[in-house]
């Protein structure tokens, strides 16, 4: 710009077609401030104190829902069918069949177009299948036994037979019960993975680049604060690979290719040190040094998703203690901008994204204990 600028000046009078010219290149090439992110925030009803929060379409309606855990001794899920437009029923609740829901992930377990659910149930150690029955409610196919304390859950394909699996943390005896689907939506106990003591955080995806899910499991209630990285061998059992170093209790992660390279990456929310981790993948099941990013008080939960459609991954973190969702802008390269911090009122305990009202803008949904909070994005470049 500054030397459009000095040409405008030296160029005659008579010039004045040029001279405009040139002065409109120069605002034209003068890069633009990032204009910060805007959400629409309203709290909504959903059930009794929302623990974990998910967004899918559970009634084929082709608009994403939301589904919670209850906690308070409820041992309930409540969907939030979309009426369009991000606004939501009243909270259609389905017993989980199991005592202490702490998490929860959705699928089609039984292939029959409707997405349905598995719950994990910390006190009676189990793992509850809901089968939908595509109305936005639930029956319950079996509650399948884990080890001692089931804290999380992720899903993929692990043993390549077209169903999908489940892999669930056992906090308390320190390893991970794999469980392999059926085509009816039932599961049978697999592999034991034992992965050191008092796992908090599982993710699945293809790590080494091979095609098989592997596992990232986050260790740090006691001993080392570090990602262990279990490299699938397609038959629903796991190797041990990499130990990938992290924050002070790992608590929350997300596994995507952040700088577009084909490689998968990892972000982890560090509860105790109070920031998010990212480390870029070299597509063997290894890492490259962290950059730490500030994440309040407290991140708990993480998901990605691109909020300013720019085409890079961005991220949004829950933090409970400071209750708050904050949101980094990502660039091309893997590194974020930000955070941007949107306060939730009161304690926010997980967090969910999708597009909830179909404008191409991706939305945020939080649980706290008066309902889930919605933010729906109004837009930003």
């Amino acid at each position: 710009m500054i030397l459009n600028v000095f040409i405008y000046i030296l160029l005659p009078e008579g010039w004045n077609f040029l001279k405009h010219l040139f002065i409109f290149a120069a605002f034209a090439a003068w890069p633009l401030a990032a204009q910060p992110l805007a959400f629409t925030t309203r709290t909504v009803s959903a059930g009794n104190s929302p623990i974990a929060v998910r967004v899918a379409d559970f009634n084929g309606d082709n608009q994403p829902d939301i589904v919670v855990i209850n906690a308070g001794g409820s041992e309930t899920v409540s969907v939030l069918l979309n009426q369009g437009g991000g606004e939501f029923s009243a909270p259609v609740t389905s017993p989980t069949g199991g005592v202490g829901g702490v998490a929860l992930t959705t699928g089609d377990y039984n292939h029959d177009g409707k997405i349905d659910l598995a719950v994990v149930n910390n006190l009676s150690n189990n793992v509850s299948i809901l089968l939908g029955n595509g109305d936005g409610t639930f029956r319950l196919a079996s509650c399948v036994g884990v080890h001692a304390g089931p804290v999380a859950i992720t899903e993929a394909d692990f043993n390549g037979d077209g169903n999908m699996d489940l892999a669930v943390i056992n906090s308390l005896t320190g390893d991970v019960s794999i469980l392999l689907g059926k085509a009816d939506g039932t599961f049978r106990p697999g592999s034991t993975v034992f992965v050191g003591a008092s796992p908090t955080s599982i993710k699945a995806a293809d790590f080494n680049g091979d095609g098989i899910p592997d596992l990232a499991v986050a260790n740090g209630l006691y001993g080392e604060q570090a990602v262990y990285i279990f490299l699938g061998n397609g038959d629903g059992t796991f190797r041990a690979g990499a130990t990938v170093p992290a924050g002070n209790l790992p608590f929350g992660m997300v596994a995507y290719d952040f700088n577009h390279d084909g490689k998968t990456d990892l972000a982890v929310a560090n509860l105790a040190s109070n920031n998010m981790s990212v480390r870029l993948g070299n597509g063997d099941g290894t890492f490259q040094p962290a950059v730490n990013y500030p994440a309040g008080n407290g991140p708990v939960s993480i998901r990605a998703g691109v909020f300013n459609q720019d085409g890079n991954l961005d991220l949004a973190v829950c933090a409970d203690v400071s209750a708050e969702v904050l949101v980094y802008l990502g660039r091309s390269d893997g590194t974020f901008r930000g955070p941007e911090s949107f306060p939730t009122g009161g304690a926010c305990n997980s967090v969910a994204v999708g597009d909830l009202n179909q404008d191409g803008r991706t939305d945020i949904v939080a649980a706290i204990a008066g309902g889930v909070v919605v933010f729906i994005n109004s837009g930003s470049n």
